[in-house]
């Protein structure tokens, strides 16, 4: 790649020329140098180095992507298909708008707050934060912050100064759970590591959908599975030993069904014709997995790319988007897992 003092070697012109030129400052350039500058900076490759844009007080180029895990991973979080799909979309976009993405993942939000608080980033998209860490995001940089999947509630005492993309995950809790119904499940467990955040929403609308169109025979629990595996199993093995005909169990997230399926495949029990499994979000496996998987479908491409339009806007305009909350639409995936009884 070339460097400034080639360019200028090349033009004919100072160093101090080239660098006014790819900084914008040409009010005492000819238009013919400029186009020479220009030309010559496309043929050799010339790249800007970042620590420059920050010295010379222009954007850094820069969006953290910042995840708040809160489950435990066997390898990394980027080997949860969710998770990689939706920061490699997001990485997409962000690098069309000709930025750069720096990532941080961790289940301690004090690490976050550090890092965003010491890089000079133009905007932030975080991922499963609570409403309040969010605004706490933005207060420490005063930069645009767009939330994916944000939960809690906003504080009411101070205007809020986050967007958040999510999802009508109480739709969805209420799709799975009516069509589990007209299945004619008579017990239907709503698994998920904890009621929590957008799990709490979905299990909200499985209320909803049994309040209304349930029969006197037919009963819903929540089942609290813990957030890592030996827990997760444990909490499969109940299931197991306290099913009864016509049991559904309806996980919030397609790999935790993923993985009852397996555990339950290991201890013989068929899935569907003895006990009927359901997921959420449509990941890539559910559809390759045996049986393959009944579930919702969130568009995870549209959530990365709103996000990053959103954010992209906020740093061009310097305007908070009006619109804070935006929740996508959801639709029922039906397959194998479940079948009617």
């Amino acid at each position: 790649m070339a460097t400034i003092k080639e360019i200028a070697q090349r033009a004919g012109v100072s160093t101090t020329t080239v660098s006014n030129v790819i900084h914008g400052k040409t009010k005492k350039v000819s238009p013919a140098t400029i186009d020479r500058i220009e030309s010559l900076i496309t043929e050799l490759g010339y790249v800007q180095k970042m620590g420059l844009r920050v010295l010379n007080n222009e954007k850094s180029q820069l969006i953290a992507v910042v995840v708040n895990y809160h489950k435990d991973f066997k390898d990394s979080i980027l080997g949860d298909p969710f998770y990689g799909k939706i920061i490699g979309f997001i990485e997409e976009y962000i690098q069309k708008q000709g930025y750069y993405m720096m990532i941080c993942s961790t289940k301690d939000v004090d690490k976050i707050f550090q890092l965003v608080a010491g890089w000079d980033v133009d905007g932030v998209i975080a991922i499963s934060f609570s409403r309040r860490n969010c605004e706490k995001i933005y207060q420490l940089i005063k930069k645009p912050i767009v939330a994916i999947d944000a939960y809690g509630e906003p504080d009411e005492t101070d205007p809020a100064h986050v967007v958040n993309i999510g999802l009508d995950d109480e739709d969805g809790g209420y799709q799975m759970t009516k069509y589990l119904l007209e299945c004619g499940y008579e017990e239907i467990k709503i698994c998920a590591g904890r009621d929590s955040g957008v799990d709490h929403l979905r299990y909200l609308g499985a209320q909803k959908a049994m309040s209304e169109r349930a029969t006197d025979s037919q009963k819903l629990q929540f089942v609290a599975l813990g957030m890592n595996y030996e827990k997760r199993k444990a909490g499969y093995d109940w299931l197991n030993m306290r099913k009864k005909p016509k049991t559904a169990l309806f996980f919030l997230s397609d790999m935790y069904a993923l993985e009852a399926i397996r555990f339950y495949s290991d201890k013989k029990l068929s899935v569907p014709d003895e006990i009927g499994v359901a997921g959420y979000d449509d990941i890539s496996y559910a559809q390759y997995s045996t049986p393959r998987l009944t579930t919702i479908k969130q568009d995870v491409e549209r959530k990365a790319k709103l996000a990053v339009e959103l954010v992209m806007k906020w740093i061009d305009d310097g305007v908070m988007p009006e619109e804070k909350d935006i929740l996508l639409p959801v639709v029922l995936v039906k397959r194998d897992s479940v079948v009617p009884q």
